[in-house]
Order: structure tokens, then C-alpha cells, then sequence
């Protein structure tokens, strides 16, 4: 779910578990970096943002392609592929070009996942993105109906907070698994979960079938095409302008605001609901929150621990969620705002230092 989150060298947006320091707004033009931090195998360097660049390198085959510029450290630069990959690749290998830019085909992408993922995986290609799966054709039917009714409606949200967005660059890409197992072994993950956002790809991956599924189907279901929804909400927003890739939003904002976005119906027409319904499963999981609590327990504390926090629990996205529909509800204007300068942070910017007892005091 969040944004970014390291894990064995690569940057994750993962549902359920998190895993790093959460960030803040806006930093210095220039400033050093610890690439490994992101999944870049380079030396350090001080970081900038030239704008409007493209270079000639070479893709993960070695043939000859253009790339985009995303930002620069040293000597190195973080280069966009056609496919969507962000790649480090050193000055003297990566040449400025007056060649445009031009995203790879659907034939590519859909030879290289297949080439990826080996044999008994489909690909299927629609209006906005390739899918790769072996899970249940209902199941991947399900995910292109949430991701593609998710789209234009995400666009169409944050453009009324007045913030300018664009077209993806690249075909944005799913991969499904139809089990845990295959999941994990295509990348070990953490204990907890289910999907997530790859940065460095810029992929979502995750699998259909669970221990849930098989004892109550319904549940597991609505569950899978809630974490759909909000891995599709991730992605989108990382691909249209609004949270550049490899930026450090605030923990609470960033998984808010794609829980704000993740409601979907369930049943026969499965589909996404809007931006700004409520979310069921996190009004649940408040619900029992709430109802365990005791008179002597605590109160008011709950805003100030969830904005602060440099992880989140599955409660703590609950909170992020109750969090971000009250702002986006009861004060429209000041959260737009707050959203928009959020939104100026660049790549590898926004990270604050964590403190005991793993909070980000500069978030409040």
C-alpha cells in the first residue's frame, strides 16, 4: 500500500505491511542519497531533476532504446525504459538524444511477462493495460473491470483538487498468481502480503487464491478486488503525475488517500464504486476496533498516532482511511491543498528521519 516501502533492495507499495521510513514535504533541489536505499546498486550522489530529457541506452536485452530521464544521482541516471522500467544507468551510458520517446509495444511487454513467468500464464491486453495470469478467468475478468473503471475516475478526482495530470508514459502491467506459493516464489514478501506496487517495475502483482478462499469464498473475494482497488489506485496515481515515482509521501496520506479510492461493489457486477465511498471492510475493521476498546481506555489519540506513524497496522490503515474521508468530506479546500504540495515532491524526496517509537514527529 504505501509509498515507497525497501524490501530486499526494491521499492514496494504492499497492502498490509510496511516497512520503512515514512516521509514529508518538499526538500532542496539537490541533496545526497543512499541509492541502495531504493534498489539502485550505484555509489551515492547528490540528487536532481532535469526535466524534459531523454537519453539512448539499451533495454535488459541489450537492444538499443530510448529512455526518459526520471532523476539524476552523481554520475548516474535513473532512466525510465519504454516498458515502464526505472533503471540506473551511468552518464556515459546513457547519452542525451533529440529521439522521442516511444513506450513499448504490447507484443514486447506481453514476450517479455511471458518470457518472465514461463509457461501457463495468459496475457490479455485491454484499452489501459496488459495482464498476465494463471488465476480463474472470472477472477482476471474481475481485476480488468476494477482497474479499468478505476482509471478515469481516479484522473478525474484529483483533477478537481486542481492538480494537472497526464497520460501513463508506458502501458501499466498486472501480474496475477493463482496461489500464495507462486506468489512467493516469484518474490519473497513478507508475512502478510497479498499484493503489492512494485516502483522499480512498475507492476502490480498479486494472487487469487488463499486459506480464506478456500473456506469462505465470498469473503476472500471481497477482499481480493478491495486490495485490487487499492494497488490500481497506487499505480495510477504513480503513472498520471500525481505522486512521482521513488518519492516518500506521508505513510498516513499515501495509503489514505488510495483506501479513499479503493471501494468497490461486489457481486454480479463487480465493479469500482467512486472515489469517496465508504470503504465497508475498513468501516468494519473500525467497528470492532471501537467496540474492543474500554471506558478506560485512552482517547483522542488515534489522529495524532496515525499521522505520525512510520508504519501502519491493518487498524492503522482503517485509521488512515477515517482520516482521509473526514479531510477529502469536511474540509475539501485545505486538504486539496495540503494534497497538491504533497504532490510537488520529487523523486527520492521526502524522507524524514524515523524516532522512537517508530513515529515521523515532522508529519503532524
Amino acid at each position: 500500500m504505501r509509498s515507497p516501502y525497501p524490501h530486499n533492495g526494491r521499492i514496494f507499495v504492499t497492502l498490509l505491511f510496511l516497512v520503512t521510513p515514512a516521509l514529508a514535504l518538499a526538500q532542496p533541489g539537490y541533496r545526497e542519497i543512499d541509492p541502495g536505499e531504493y534498489g539502485f546498486d550505484i555509489p551515492p550522489g547528490r540528487v536532481s531533476h532535469p526535466e524534459n530529457l531523454r537519453v539512448l541506452t539499451d533495454d535488459e536485452d541489450g537492444n538499443p532504446v530510448v529512455g526518459r530521464i526520471h532523476a539524476v544521482i552523481g554520475e548516474h541516471r535513473i532512466v525510465l525504459l519504454p516498458d515502464g522500467r526505472l533503471v540506473a544507468r551511468h552518464r556515459d551510458r546513457s547519452p542525451e538524444t533529440e529521439r522521442p520517446f516511444e513506450p513499448a509495444s504490447v507484443e514486447n511487454i506481453e514476450r517479455r511477462l511471458k518470457a518472465k513467468l514461463g509457461d501457463g500464464f495468459t496475457t490479455k491486453t485491454t484499452r489501459n493495460y496488459v495482464y498476465a495470469y494463471n488465476c480463474s478467468d472470472k477472477f482476471a475478468y474481475g481485476t480488468s473491470r476494477i482497474l479499468e473503471s478505476m482509471r478515469p475516475g481516479v484522473k478525474k478526482y484529483v483533477e478537481k483538487m486542481h492538480i494537472e495530470t497526464h497520460q501513463p508514459h508506458t502501458l501499466l502491467v498486472a501480474i496475477i498468481f493463482r496461489t500464495k506459493a507462486q506468489f512467493q516464489q516469484f518474490r519473497r514478501m513478507p508475512a502478510g502480503v497479498v499484493a503489492y506496487y512494485d516502483m522499480l517495475s512498475n507492476h502490480i502483482v498479486m494472487y487469487e487464491e488463499s486459506k480464506l478462499f478456500r473456506s469462505a469464498p465470498e469473503l476472500a473475494t471481497q477482499q481480493a478486488i478491495s486490495t485490487i482497488a487499492h494497488e490500481g489506485a497506487h499505480q495510477i496515481l504513480h503513472n498520471i503525475g500525481v505522486q512521482s515515482r521513488l518519492s516518500r509521501w506521508p505513510m498516513w496520506l499515501s495509503e489514505g488517500l488510495a483506501e479513499y479510492l479503493a471501494p468497490t461493489t461486489f457481486g454480479r457486477r463487480m465493479q469500482w464504486k467512486g472515489a469517496g465511498q465508504v470503504n465497508d471492510l475498513r468501516m468494519l475493521e473500525l467497528e470492532i476496533y471501537i467496540k474492543s476498546r474500554t471506558s478506560a481506555d485512552a482517547g483522542g489519540e488515534m489522529i495524532s498516532d496515525t499521522a505520525s506513524a512510520a508504519r501502519l497496522t491493518s487498524t492503522g490503515y482503517a485509521a488512515a482511511w477515517s482520516l482521509t474521508h473526514f479531510l477529502a468530506k469536511n474540509k475539501r479546500a485545505q486538504f486539496s491543498a495540503y494534497v497538491r504540495e504533497t504532490a510537488k515532491l520529487k523523486p527520492f524526496q521526502g524522507d524524514y528521519q524515523i524516532v522512537p517509537p517508530g513515529i515521523v514527529p515532522q508529519q503532524l
